[in-house]
């Protein structure tokens, strides 16, 4: 059986440095390729399976120089070096099983010309990477950017040697064991989708470039074709929410574990300011707040309140919310219990933060926290339905208890912030910041 491996020259040059060749041994003879690669023999390690450079955990990074296929030189680092020899054997071996499937009685002569005029695969992270900084990235569009990266990091989680895979490579079964690894680690079907959405745009445009090629493509056309198929409707996390008893039990069962509580007043705290959007909490600071006078709409009386004002990241419009006791309470919490980086009010942001990485970052905040309200939900033990919950439960749970309580849809509405502000300006007109803090201020007390 024909075997490819990665080796280093016998001989050395003038500056002692090993040929990196790659080996193609079968039946008793051989055949050998240059990498374009030379190096010493403290660089390469023979012992690793295939031949590679030496890499990993207590290895200094070092760079080696390489004559590409047109005559330029390129300097590599240890790692990427070792990404170029596992994507010229992956090229042989391809070419190898071109032979075993097509019952192709070959030599050394075939395959050194088909090895020679093979096309060159392309790795697939790398192209992703350089899609994502080119589409999103440089256009300004961080909060895409984040979701795409993600389903390539989640992809990296799944197969360490994705850097080393093709567009070939990721395949229908491939994929398949994708989804399987992503629903034993608790994603949601919601989280799946728009995971391999991300990964079929980049397949696409790949497709467009000449990257890849339709034949490979493992995604369905919308037939039985025996290939990944990604719902037209997402599976949202907004048809979840907490009824009043579910909502009444987090709300009076403090966590012994200190992450567990934390999650657990930030879940409440979203809850108590209308289902506030994630990011627009991981946002907030002590400007956030102001003082203001208002007047009793029953008693004429006048009282100065705190007003928390922020614009809406996902409407861009600004919003006003009266600091009910419930959401001071929530906010002595933090400041008591939880150590508070810089100006920020909640314990999300703890480190200085780039404006392009700031998506990125909450994003990543967002499932450790979204992760730990799923061990709540299991504590409490709350039913199958109510198990999957997420940041977003917070806000249509709010909005299910204002339905419940027979408030009006117009104050719903408002509290939410679904209006245009042209819409808000007029319910603002209609309904004073006192009547929206009566109204929206629920007693989840037993």
């Amino acid at each position: 059986m024909a075997k490819i491996r990665t080796i280093l020259k016998s001989t050395k040059d003038a500056d002692g440095r090993h040929a990196v060749l790659l080996m193609l041994s079968d039946r008793k003879q051989r055949e050998y390729f240059s990498t374009g690669f030379s190096a010493t023999d403290k660089e390469f390690d023979s012992s690793k399976q295939g031949g590679r450079f030496h890499q990993g955990r207590g290895v200094r990074p070092f760079y080696l120089k390489r004559k590409e296929e047109d005559g330029s030189t390129k300097v590599y680092s240890n790692k990427d070096a070792n990404i170029v020899l596992a994507n010229l054997e992956n090229r042989a071996s391809d070419i190898l099983k071109g032979y075993n499937e097509k019952h192709i009685n070959w030599g050394l002569d075939q395959f050194r010309t088909d090895f020679v005029n093979a096309p060159k695969r392309e790795l697939f992270s790398s192209f992703a990477d350089s899609i994502i900084q080119q589409e999103y990235s440089d256009k300004g569009r961080h909060k895409s950017a984040t979701v795409a990266l993600e389903a390539i990091r989640s992809l990296e989680r799944y197969d360490s040697q994705l850097g080393t895979k093709s567009f070939q490579d990721i395949n229908v079964k491939y994929l398949t064991g994708y989804i399987a690894f992503c629903k034993k680690n608790g994603n949601s079907d919601s989280t799946i989708k728009i995971r391999l959405g991300e990964i079929r745009r980049i397949f696409n445009i790949a497709i467009r470039e000449g990257v890849a090629s339709q034949e490979n493509y493992p995604f369905s056309s919308g037939k039985e074709d025996g290939k990944i198929r990604i719902p037209k409707t997402a599976l949202s996390k907004t048809d979840q929410y907490l009824p009043m008893d579910s909502m009444k039990k987090l709300a009076n069962t403090p966590m012994e574990n200190h992450v567990l509580e934390r999650t657990r007043h930030l879940f409440l705290f979203s809850y108590y300011c209308r289902g506030m959007n994630w990011k627009d909490m991981a946002l907030l600071t002590k400007s956030s707040f102001f003082p203001l006078v208002v007047t009793d709409e029953n008693t004429k009386e006048t009282r100065e309140v705190t007003m928390m004002e922020y614009r809406r990241s996902k409407t861009k419009g600004e919003f006003l919310i009266q600091v009910t006791p419930n959401i001071q309470r929530e906010l002595d919490w933090f400041s008591e219990n939880t150590a508070l980086y810089a100006d920020y009010v909640l314990p999300i942001i703890s480190v200085e933060i780039t404006p392009e990485k700031m998506d990125m970052y909450i994003a990543k905040i967002r499932q450790r926290f979204n992760h730990s309200l799923r061990k709540i939900a299991e504590i409490l033990e709350f039913p199958d339905s109510q198990q999957d919950i997420s940041s977003y439960t917070a806000r249509h749970s709010f909005a299910m208890t204002m339905q419940n309580l027979n408030k009006p849809v117009e104050i719903i509405s408002q509290a939410l912030g679904h209006q245009s502000v042209e819409t808000t300006k007029h319910y603002l007109a209609k309904f004073s910041s006192t009547k929206m803090a009566k109204e929206t201020d629920i007693d989840l007390s037993y």
